[in-house]
């Protein structure tokens, strides 16, 4: 038999730091995998899986360190396989500060995630899934906490210096097919949906829209309200599974609303003033452009007016 005697692990946490006594901002880890589960208001799972970086603050110049492992485990005990809410992530956020014993008045904890949201056709019955890059940043400071989400949308978007220019090399087609000619509407239409009138095309570019909202405190959004939101006022989403009538439906939609990257961007400036479950917001878009080899870009900020 074994001489051992079992005794308390020892846990050098407490003992004085052997460098320069300083106080840390932020320690923790990051990259933690974590089986999140976020519903739509209509109880989908729209994110299943995440990747969590959590610290806190090392107040106590003296310490050593922090107690690692324990914002691991309360990561996994309040997170793994729940449903997100909002009193579970404040409960959170106190846990992992009072779990350092008094050595730590702040924590952040930030979850980058893919929304995998069903979208409709714009015209048939049709629907596939598109996704949406997001990330959820939490900071306790002193018992406040505050919200932050970033979500990435893509849209499609029409250069309107492209499209005018494309219409007057029509426009000069024309005119050469039908001068001193009597027309003929049956002729016309024709010549214009022939090869022949394909003279130009405007050119159209995948683009983004980078919205980060700072959210009322412990709230947790509806993510797909925000993704109509920013949808609908672009009117130029990407598609998923599509027929012919919906591809022509998103052809028609971008010559409706050709934009430059400052039209899109103040159009979403004007959508979330008025977003109510948050004080602020900033949006940077950026059209991934076909002419250039660089992209433009743009970007705005302001207070939201929640009354």
């Amino acid at each position: 038999m074994s001489n051992y005697t079992s005794s308390v692990l020892p846990d050098i946490t407490h003992e004085s730091s052997s460098f320069s006594s300083s106080r840390i901002d932020a320690v923790g880890m990051q990259g933690i995998a974590l089986p999140l589960t976020i519903l739509d208001s209509k109880g989908t799972v729209i994110a299943s899986t995440a990747k969590a970086n959590v610290t806190v603050s090392l107040d106590d110049p003296h310490a050593k360190g922090i107690h690692m492992s324990r914002l691991y485990n309360l990561l996994q005990e309040h997170l793994s396989n729940k449903v997100l809410g909002n009193i579970q992530l404040s409960e959170l956020m106190d846990a992992l500060v009072s779990s350092q014993a008094g050595l730590s008045t702040s924590a952040t904890l930030s979850m980058q995630f893919t929304l995998t949201v069903s979208r409709p056709a714009l015209i048939s019955k049709t629907a596939g899934y598109q996704h949406y890059d997001a990330a959820l940043t939490l900071k306790n400071d002193g018992g406040k906490i505050r919200t932050q989400l970033c979500i990435s949308i893509p849209y499609s978007s029409t250069c309107p210096c492209s499209a005018s220019l494309s219409r007057q090399a029509l426009a000069e087609a024309f005119q050469a097919q039908f001068e001193n000619k009597p027309l003929d509407t049956n002729v016309v239409s024709e010549w214009l949906a022939s090869k022949q009138a394909s003279i130009a095309t405007a050119h159209a570019q995948r683009s983004f829209a980078h919205i980060t909202l700072n959210l009322m405190e412990s709230t947790i959004p509806d993510f797909v309200d925000i993704i109509d939101l920013a949808e609908n006022t672009l009117a130029t989403p990407l598609q998923t599974a599509v027929k012919r009538e919906d591809e022509q439906e998103f052809a028609r939609r971008n010559a409706q609303n050709l934009m430059f990257v400052e039209d899109a961007v103040r159009r979403l400036h004007d959508a979330l003033s008025t977003y109510s479950h948050a004080t602020y917001f900033h949006v940077k878009v950026e059209h991934q452009e076909s002419l250039h080899a660089h992209d433009a870009v743009a970007e705005i900020s302001g207070a939201i007016n929640s009354h």
